[in-house]
């Protein structure tokens, strides 16, 4: 029978201790959720039973820190360590409880109490590197950190005060190996990264500080202040990252919609993207929070161009102007707006603008003396078109030299006209339109001019292909003819009928033309070829005085 008790006794102890491992387990995981209350309530049991339970009383002392009551905390502590000497996470307990009590001389006895009974144990002089870290005994805590590393190499959270420490002491090469230890040793603690992106940032190495925050980011998606750093990062990176800036920006905002610092860079980073109804979008939040924002209008107002909303850009333009000062390239842009909208004289007012601002945009000279001919205002069409060529000697300001003559053609500044095309052919040869201006200028030049003149109508005609003719009709019938003037100026009558005929062939109406053809075959002496094309052109033009005339001394009546 007395078996039998002893056995009973013993299967009650063992079911007593089951019992109570499974409350200290449940425990645990109420502490690890937070509720520590909940804890405190089942390991009050535990304690107050009979048999000592040195982890119970660590996790009640932990339980009761965790709900801010030290005292209780270090009593609780210090009972575990009575009960078992060994129990290191006791004594880290009561240290902590020491340390928050402002009562670093005891907090670091614990401990060194602590490593008597348990000599090198890595968690001890873990907590001791931290402790002295944080007391700023730099050089101290490195050395407990290194013993604690040789007693455990492969713990990340040595490495991780190692990092702290070097960092503190301003050796930044020396962090960035620990944490980067640290890491390969548990790639799951964000807070290792975010040190070692910032001091990767310090040391610009960008690329291995943007990977660090990316980290970040994946292991701890509340993190504002990192994705926003990661994002500022990519915008102050030289050349700029916008695509990268933009990707973690929308990441931000999906997350934290009320940030204006984040809609600002957002609204920047798909506007230098050119991803302009995005861009568009963001501008638009971005103002209605801050109606005042130059950048906002600026960027709603070019997005809006550049989708072809040219009303809204104009519109946009005009309150940036209210609120900011006008760039050239703003002014440009909304020089390019009106004209889209015809409105060319506010085009003029804003290109104007922007050559007060920048005298040297060189296409804005053409743009305006386009809009200037479009107005018959030659003269200061002309203007422009000289300017362009006189500041610009690239082949991109050749065709200002051809209007700036036509200008001066309507002008009837016949020689500067001349000039302008003849320096236009010096540099290009291969353009028709020069060769014909420069042909018209001289036959208004002076009678002297005539057969150059000629000659160039002769390139010009080279120049035009036989299935381009229908487009150049009344050009061809005008060059034919001047060809055969100039000939007869020259005294070669037989010359010049083969270009008036030819130029009939365009222009069968042109009754000075038949008048001319007569006239060659007068001085040719074939007279009946002279009544025919005499008799045409009086029939064309009755009151053509030279073709009458002509027929009359023929001796042919003229009703």
């Amino acid at each position: 029978m007395k078996n039998l008790g002893a056995v009973v006794i013993l299967c009650a102890v063992l079911v007593s201790g089951l019992l109570a491992q499974t409350k200290i387990d449940r425990a645990k995981d109420f502490l690890n959720q937070g509720k520590a209350r909940e804890a405190l309530a089942l390991l009050r049991e535990i304690v107050a039973a009979p048999e000592k339970n040195s982890e119970a009383w660590r996790l009640y002392g932990q339980a009761f820190f965790d709900l801010s009551v030290p005292d209780s905390a270090k009593i609780a502590g210090q009972k575990a360590i009575s009960i078992d000497e060994k129990n290191v996470k006791a004594y880290i307990l009561v240290a902590t409880v020491e340390e928050r009590q402002k009562d670093v001389k005891a907090a670091l006895g614990t401990l060194n109490s602590g490593l008597v009974e348990k000599k090198n144990d890595w968690e001890l002089l873990t907590a001791k590197g931290f402790m002295l870290l944080r007391a700023d005994s730099v050089d101290r805590s490195i050395v407990e950190l290194t013993k604690a590393k040789e007693a455990n190499p492969s713990a990340a959270t040595i490495y991780d005060g190692l990092g702290d420490a070097y960092n503190k002491q301003g050796v930044p090469m020396f962090a960035i190996t620990q944490y980067e230890k640290s890491v390969e040793l548990d790639s799951m603690d964000a807070d290792v990264y975010n040190k070692l992106g910032k001091l990767y940032y310090k040391e610009r190495r960008y690329n291995d500080a943007a990977k660090a925050y990316a980290r970040v980011v994946v292991l701890d998606p509340s993190n504002k202040t990192v994705l926003l750093d990661l994002a500022k990062m990519y915008m102050r990176s030289y050349p700029k990252q916008y695509e990268n800036a933009a990707r973690y920006l929308k990441l931000y905002i999906d997350r934290f919609p009320k940030s204006d610092e984040a809609w600002g860079m957002y609204a920047e980073a798909l506007f230098y993207l050119k991803k302009y109804p995005e861009a568009l979008d963001a501008a638009q939040h971005v103002l209605k929070i801050d109606p005042k924002s130059g950048k906002a209008w600026r960027y709603q107002a070019i997005a809006q161009f550049e989708l072809k909303k040219y009303k809204e850009s104009i519109e946009s333009f005009t309150k940036l102007q209210q609120v900011d000062t006008m760039k050239v390239e703003d002014l440009l842009r909304l020089g390019d707006a009106n004209v889209e909208l015809k409105q060319h004289s506010l085009a003029l007012e804003a290109y104007e603008s922007a050559l007060k601002l920048d005298p040297n945009q060189k296409e804005v000279f053409n743009k305006a003396g386009a809009l200037y001919m479009g107005e018959s205002k030659y003269d200061k069409a002309a203007a422009m078109y000289q300017r362009r060529f006189t500041t610009d000697s690239s082949a991109r300001a050749l065709g200002a030299y051809v209007n700036y003559g036509n200008c001066k053609m309507i002008l009837k500044e016949y020689d500067s006209a001349r000039i302008a095309y003849r320096t236009f052919i010096s540099k290009r040869a291969d353009y028709p339109s020069a060769w014909l201006g420069l042909a018209q200028a001289l036959m208004l030049t002076s009678p002297d001019s005539l057969q150059r003149a000629r000659v160039a109508y002769e390139e010009w005609l080279k120049l035009i292909p036989p299935a381009e003719e229908t487009k150049y009709k009344k050009a061809l019938a005008e060059a034919h003819k001047n060809i055969g003037v100039a000939f007869f100026a020259d005294k070669k009558p037989e010359l010049a009928i083969a270009p008036l005929k030819k130029s009939l062939q365009y222009n069968d109406a042109d009754d000075d033309t038949h008048f001319r053809l007569g006239l060659a075959y007068s001085l040719t002496n074939n007279k009946e070829e002279t009544i025919k094309e005499y008799q045409k052109a009086f029939k064309l033009n009755p009151k053509n005085k030279d073709a009458k005339k002509g027929l009359e001394y023929l001796g042919i009546p003229v009703d």
